[in-house]
């Protein structure tokens, strides 16, 4: 038992010199990401607020040529997203990856963001996204600005490695006797002790308090990674099923695309859905890929959701699903982001999220901080004796 205790005191050590920097960074760029949304309202408005007017929106099809225009017949636009607030502006994408590539732009070949007035059809913004500051931090936190090849792997199994970590952590949190003391010491922070043991107990006790949180962050994020991760939670909570791809049916017939039918589809999406808080399609050059639009219908919370399948050339609906058609399984799958970024619990979750990813980011400093003391901190005290 002691040997064990000893290696995994080992582990933990090491393990933690050796992933603390990206832990930290995954971490601290996940506390600002919590607050996408709000930040963004903060410092772009001009790009995603427009004046609320009292008419009828333009053809999806008129803003699409308009965007198409502003970019250029080099940029494909891929999808589009409609926040369905009166004061907002229509959202256009145009993305394209290299798998391959090395870095952040290496790694995205181009990425373009077009606001569009849905009152006048009016380009507001075009947004090279790949600069844009919010799309680093949310980079970094998934690749660390070293594209999909290099940074992926290396950010996933460094969160890989840090559950252990927050595991094999409880284990040397662990009081030795439950004495009233001993239990006091694990939970409280000596503030007015020395810096060397406010440190360490800051490692120790916020570490404890954050582990059920951190935990979820974390795994969460290892759904997005792994596929065993995301198959494992499923086969968990299916009772024993395997993850099983939902089917949707083609369009009826392979005619040309036209832009006619998307606007009625999309007429239709939202005379169905009018309280919804978003609206987002994917732009499929198949002529007979169904359009999908993916219904949002509350404000920062992916769970609760719609999927609606439009034929592509006479706007006909040819499937739905939503929420209330998912088993359990789905339906925790489905939860997965909004757990990520706590927006599950609305703001408490968020403000939760922050302050668990934020002490998540400070126990690679404070861990290295009780190394880089127990190594050297004596060697300097004898110095200063000598």
């Amino acid at each position: 038992m002691r040997r064990l205790s000893k290696l995994n005191g080992w582990l933990h050590l090491w393990l933690g010199l050796i992933t603390g920097l990206v832990v930290f960074i995954v971490s601290i760029t996940g506390c600002i990401y919590v607050f996408t949304d709000e930040l963004k309202a903060a410092f772009y408005p001009d790009r995603l607020f427009v004046e609320p007017a009292d008419q009828p929106v333009q053809p999806l099809s008129t803003m699409l040529a308009n965007a198409k225009q502003a970019l250029g017949s080099e940029y494909r636009i891929s999808r589009f997203d409609i926040h369905l607030a009166a004061n907002r502006t229509w959202i256009f994408r145009a993305l394209e990856t290299n798998p391959d590539g090395i870095g952040h732009w290496g790694y995205y070949r181009y990425y373009y963001r077009v606001y569009v007035n849905p009152y006048t059809a009016a380009v507001v913004h075009v947004e090279d996204a790949r600069t844009e500051f919010f799309q680093l931090i949310l980079d970094a936190h998934m690749r660390l600005l070293l594209g999909q090849k290099i940074g992926h792997p290396i950010v996933s199994y460094s969160v890989l490695i840090f559950v252990f970590m927050l595991i094999s952590g409880l284990i040397l949190w662990w009081p030795k006797k439950w004495t009233k003391k001993a239990l006091l010491q694990s939970v409280k922070i000596k503030w007015r002790a020395t810096f060397k043991r406010v440190n360490y107990d800051t490692h120790n006790v916020l570490g404890f308090y954050t582990l059920v949180p951190a935990l979820v962050l974390a795994i969460t994020g290892l759904v997005f990674s792994f596929p065993w991760v995301d198959h494992s939670l499923y086969f968990l909570f299916s009772g024993g099923q395997q993850k099983a791809e939902r089917s949707i049916p083609q369009s009826a017939t392979q005619l040309a695309a036209t832009l006619l039918p998307l606007d009625r589809a999309l007429s239709d999406v939202l005379q169905k859905h009018p309280s919804a808080d978003m609206v987002s399609i994917r732009f499929n050059d198949n002529p007979t890929t169904p359009y999908d639009f993916q219904i949002r219908k509350e404000k920062s919370r992916t769970y609760h959701f719609e999927w609606s399948y439009y034929d592509r050339t006479n706007a006909t609906l040819l499937y739905t699903y939503g929420t209330d058609d998912l088993n359990t399984a789905e339906k925790v799958r489905a939860m997965n982001f909004d757990l990520h970024v706590g927006s599950f619990m609305g703001m408490p979750g968020k403000i939760l999220a922050f302050l668990a990813s934020l002490v998540c980011a400070s126990l690679p400093i404070t861990g290295f901080l009780i190394w880089y003391n127990r190594k050297w901190g004596k060697k300097k005290k004898r110095r200063n004796l000598v």
